[in-house]
């Protein structure tokens, strides 16, 4: 009798475990965050941007694959389910930026050599070894599609390549410097909104355009670690005319 009720004990307990692994399974399933609908369709459509986006990056037209990219919105591609499309967004974007900034320097040394003819010195220089958080890429903050910024990327000889969303792009050098300078306008670029704040600039980024024209950014280091760049103007009432957040 006692070997039959230590047989059913062991039968009952071995049910307990089985039981309790089946339910601890369930509740790690369902514990998992479920992608919507709506969402699904978003992801597939980025999908298709970014297969397109990469057809044109293959066939060497960069600047086209970037404007692809521009139908994106960076934003989504932090949530949940997109972070395969979020590594080859950024893959591709920094592919082409390659391309062009290599292409930019061509043009900047073309032009340097006819600066005795009156054209723009876009000499490199090696400023940014003293300051190298503040090269890189950017994008530019609270992206509208009807402005014409897109993507900035500061090269460590100071060559200097704006993307514009529609499809040209701006080239030139830049060259850094420290500063102490307060009360500078830019966004609060933490909080993904329009937000404005005044921010102490700690190095001036001064850039010579091809045309000619100079630009004047102010740099610091958001809460974050990013650096930003700021033109510290207001834009529209409210609102900052050019920020720059390297990512």
């Amino acid at each position: 009798m006692m070997k039959k009720v230590r047989i059913l004990f062991c039968v009952l307990t071995v049910m307990t475990f089985a039981m309790a692994g089946c339910s601890s399974k369930s509740a790690s399933t369902s514990d998992k965050p479920t992608i919507s609908s709506k969402t699904r369709d978003k992801i597939s459509e980025y999908e298709g941007t970014i297969k397109s986006a990469r057809n044109l990056n293959e066939s060497g037209d960069y600047k086209a694959s970037n404007k692809a990219l521009n139908g994106i919105r960076v934003a989504d591609l932090s949530n949940h389910g997109f972070g395969s499309l979020k590594t080859e967004y950024f893959q591709l974007q920094k592919s082409n930026d390659a391309f062009l900034l290599k292409k930019a320097k061509k043009q900047n040394q073309a032009t340097g050599t006819n600066t005795g003819s009156g054209t723009t010195d876009l000499s490199t220089n090696n400023s940014f070894s003293s300051y190298p958080k503040f090269a890189g890429d950017y994008e530019f903050y609270n992206y509208d599609p009807d402005r014409l910024q897109s993507d900035l990327v500061i090269d460590s000889d100071g060559t200097v390549l704006q993307e514009n969303t529609d499809g040209s792009s701006f080239h030139g050098v830049a060259t850094i410097s420290g500063i102490n300078e307060g009360n500078v306008l830019s966004y609060d670029v933490t909080t993904d909104t329009n937000k404005t704040k005044k921010i102490t600039a700690n190095v001036k980024v001064t850039v010579t355009w091809s045309n000619g024209e100079n630009e004047t950014y102010y740099g610091y280091m958001s809460y974050d670690g990013n650096a930003v760049l700021t033109d510290g103007k207001s834009y529209d009432g409210d609102l900052v005319n050019e920020v720059w957040v390297k990512y």
